[in-house]
């Protein structure tokens, strides 16, 4: 079976569990967001975007998380189904 293709995190439905795939920017950003525990390998949920490019709002860890638009286009996602979601 192949594989999806990853995708932008601001592509995703709200709701929809995913994993991190990849992180599309420099030291900085991969290090802000590590701090917010989204690394490559982590699951996280889509809970909410607001309407023009506004925050994204992610669930990872149990918290939930509130990211910039520009962040959340960097992080590039795979869509989880049930058989990994254990």
């Amino acid at each position: 079976m192949e594989k999806p293709a990853a995708i932008p995190l601001v592509s995703v439905q709200a709701g929809k569990p995913v994993r991190v795939i990849n992180v599309l920017g420099g030291h900085g950003l991969a290090s802000r967001l590590e701090a917010l525990g989204i690394r490559p390998g982590t699951n996280i949920i889509k809970r909410s975007e607001m309407f023009m490019r506004g925050p994204v709002t992610v669930e990872a860890h149990g918290a939930q998380i509130a990211i910039g638009y520009g962040m959340a286009s960097r992080i590039m996602v795979e869509p989880l189904d049930s058989k990994f979601n254990k």
